[in-house]
């Protein structure tokens, strides 16, 4: 429930209540960039050559509030070129909406999105599938309700919805046929003090995929603690038990293909994050043990972990570090639906020029194995970023 649950928020407006304003006010934010980069090798394949991108980059976000109500749409849109003839001409493109309404007692937030990109950027952290001719359309919507029945607990209801599908060569529906993913949960919550609260929820997700087999399902229940002492320290668990059927390879038919059958056993799920603040920067960690939906139409459980931390040098310069390793289970690189693990870390400079103009420049180093190898691969990347964000337009009526 983690990964379907942190897409359905993450991607939008966010879970924080809405503005209370007396008149109705529109703004609108924009957001242009320039950025250039060579990357060793950008598949992480053996044999691939380095090569430079240049990309162009345009993002609007319209938002209107009234007391209660808050709504956001925002369009963004990517014009990619290469200097290596392997990469075509790519753009990326993708529209998101949301929606938030607050009362005395209960709070609804709706967000919706929809992206067609190229597998060059969706697929490096799931199918390892990359190819700037072949493309990704991923449709995502969630829903979230938290009702108050006294001052110290609620009840709370989550549901998401994921469909993804590709185009590109003719044989592409045979290799990524995409699926269609459901999940929903239903809990209640208990507040403790300012700083801590419980949550206690029923879960479920299902997946379907046209691939032959390719339907798995999952159900199960969930406990959550968050606690926040101050500003300076936040930290949040997620424990879950499960029962999850998933597919498997039974044998092959006369044709020598592969024969599916669902298998049934127990999982566990975890998800934790840990942030310290400073005064001039912050540390976190997160840890992720989850089934996540992938192209191939396979619920695939893996782990992940990030580690970030950021400092303000100055006022005008600010430094960043990252390091993330993913690491999938056995039945997963046995099937031959992703890499064993890979890991990236990443180091990044942000100067901001004025109110308007921000530079960044930043480089990373990743290593993986290619699908059905254990010869590690090297890739690094050295990149430029120049920003604009011109000043809001605010409006009130």
């Amino acid at each position: 429930m983690a990964y379907p649950t942190a897409i359905g928020c993450g991607c939008l407006l966010g879970a924080g209540g809405a503005a209370h304003v007396h008149a109705a006010q529109w703004s609108v934010d924009s957001i242009f960039s320039w950025a250039g980069d060579y990357d060793s090798n950008r598949n992480i394949q053996p044999g691939t050559r380095g090569s430079e991108e240049a990309v162009l980059s345009a993002d609007v976000s319209l938002k209107r509030s009234l007391e209660n109500i808050q709504w956001m749409l925002e369009p963004r849109f990517d014009v990619r070129r290469f200097s290596d003839s392997v990469w075509g001409p790519g753009d990326d493109r993708s529209l998101q909406g949301a929606f938030s309404w607050a009362s005395e007692r209960s709070h609804l937030n709706v967000n919706a999105s929809i992206a067609n990109q190229n597998t060059l950027t969706t697929e490096i952290l799931e199918t390892g599938f990359q190819n700037t001719n072949t493309r990704r359309r991923l449709e995502t919507a969630s829903l979230g309700l938290d009702t108050s029945t006294t001052e110290d607990r609620l009840l709370f209801l989550q549901a998401s919805y994921m469909g993804s599908s590709y185009s590109g060569p003719v044989d592409i529906h045979l290799l990524l046929p995409g699926y269609r993913y459901a999940s929903a949960s239903l809990g209640e919550r208990f507040v403790f003090s300012e700083h801590l609260t419980f949550s206690a929820s029923a879960f479920g997700d299902v997946l379907h995929s046209d691939r032959a087999g390719g339907s798995s399902n999952e159900e199960g229940v969930q406990a959550e603690l968050a606690y926040t002492r101050s500003e300076r320290y936040n930290f949040d668990l997620q424990v879950g038990e499960s029962r999850r059927v998933l597919s498997d390879v039974a044998g092959v038919d006369s044709s020598g293909n592969p024969i599916f059958r669902g298998v049934s056993s127990f999982g566990t799920n975890v998800s934790a994050t840990a942030t310290r603040n400073f005064e001039s920067g912050s540390v976190s960690f997160n840890y992720t043990r989850s089934l996540v939906p992938y192209g191939n139409g396979f619920l695939v459980q893996r782990q992940a972990a990030g580690l970030t931390a950021r400092h303000s040098v100055s006022p005008y310069l600010d430094a960043d570090v990252s390091l993330m390793r993913i690491q999938n289970n056995g039945t997963t690189v046995r099937l031959r639906l992703d890499r064993r693990y890979y890991d990236n870390l990443g180091a990044g400079l942000s100067w901001k020029m004025s109110e308007s103009w921000t530079l960044r420049g930043e480089g990373s180093t990743s290593w993986a194995p290619p699908i059905g190898s254990d010869h590690t691969v090297h890739e690094w990347r050295a990149g430029l970023t120049m920003t604009w964000k011109p000043t809001t337009l605010m409006m009130s009526r």
